[in-house]
């Protein structure tokens, strides 16, 4: 038998609350704690999760039943909190972003090392499995080798006004576009060399940061990736209870689209048709031919597993660490990512391209 863990959630907003119940459904969990730093708010988000919850972190830090800390807090203290729950010998699965600038991400990194502990960054796309699909019929060479990947994300704006997220000063590229600079990394098989990324003035008028991204990475092997992100352009998600969600947005502007040119064929990932595609090339007498050989669909009681599987990666992770295993994600490879999105916003800002290598 593998020994059950007790583990703490530490922020218990919205991701909070998904990370609480994940561990409900865990297998490999025991006892699970809440932390809110303000003592109203933690008692109220416990009886409303149906945990125990507390404004003390030296309580969970100090406990030495609590094996895992999951950090869902505000991105501003990702880095602060992951390092102290590394110290206090606590496995750790942090949600992106690695902080909101380089020196914190930097921080994780040299606190991961000289603790030796396991640090996991939430990177949940790595277990979703509609990119795990696309992953393993890039592995398989179904497509060739890979060589350049292009990625359509166009959205209503769903952060509101005054929230947080809003107001931020760090920009939407690690709070939100981390997830698919990072897939576009483990799609191309190689680590991005330089970037360049450009935004148009704003139409949010209300962020605090660019409300658009198109970021253009160059990898070592030659291979290119592009992002274009807007978060204006889909109807605004007023729910109607008589239509199906992502059909209807679909059909109010929002996209979420890979498209992944190989040597041999290509793949469409389509979150909001629920659909995954692969082309195969051939040659033919007159030119090259392309046909689509194998579709892919989901039903929508699946869009969990298939689009965002935050649940799936954090029972897995407990697993991990009850089993005494190494993270499966590491945080050097999220530390890529984190590297590439720094890149693109240093782009903008300068007007240039950048290479990853003058970040260090």
């Amino acid at each position: 038998m593998n020994e059950k863990i007790d583990v703490a959630v530490l922020g218990l907003g919205g991701m909070g609350g998904t990370h609480v119940n994940a561990a409900k459904d865990a297998p490999f969990v025991d006892g699970i704690i809440g932390y809110e730093p303000d003592p109203e708010r933690a008692a109220l988000r416990g009886k409303e999760l149906e945990v125990p919850a507390t404004s003390d972190l030296d309580s969970i830090l100090n406990d030495p039943k609590i094996k895992l800390v999951y950090i869902a807090a505000i991105n501003a203290v990702h880095a602060e909190l992951t390092e102290k729950a590394l110290r206090a010998g606590k496995a750790v699965m942090c949600e992106k972003p690695m902080g909101e600038t380089l020196e914190e991400a930097k921080l994780m990194m040299k606190t991961e090392q000289e603790t030796g502990g396991f640090l996991q960054i939430g990177f949940e796309l790595h277990y979703s499995k509609i990119y795990t699909e696309t992953r393993r019929w890039i592995d398989e060479g179904l497509i060739g080798t890979p060589v350049n990947c292009h990625c359509r994300y166009y959205a209503s704006e769903f952060h509101g006004k005054n929230t947080w997220r809003s107001n931020s000063t760090g920009t939407l590229i690690g709070e939100k576009l981390s997830h698919y600079i990072d897939l576009q990394r483990w799609f191309m098989l190689d680590e991005v060399e330089e970037v360049f990324s450009m935004n148009s003035p704003n139409v949010v008028q209300y962020f605090n940061h660019p409300d658009n991204h198109q970021i253009n990475m160059r990898f070592k092997n030659g291979a290119t990736a592009n992002l274009n992100f807007l978060m204006y352009l889909g109807e605004s998600d007023h729910r109607d209870p008589l239509l199906e969600m992502l059909e209807k947005q679909s059909d109010d502007g929002h996209f979420l689209q890979y498209h992944i040119m190989g040597t041999k064929g290509a793949i469409e990932s389509d979150v909001f048709r629920r659909r995954l595609r692969r082309w195969e090339f051939t040659d033919g007498l007159e030119h090259m031919n392309s046909a689509i050989v194998e579709t892919v669909t989901y039903d929508k009681s699946e869009d969990n597993r298939w689009i965002h599987n935050t649940r799936g990666q954090n029972i897995r992770i407990a697993e991990l660490v009850a089993k005494g295993m190494s993270p499966e994600n590491p945080a050097s490879d999220a530390y890529q990512t984190m590297l590439a999105g720094f890149a693109a916003e240093t782009s903008e800002r300068e007007k240039r391209i950048v290479k990853i290598s003058e970040l260090g």
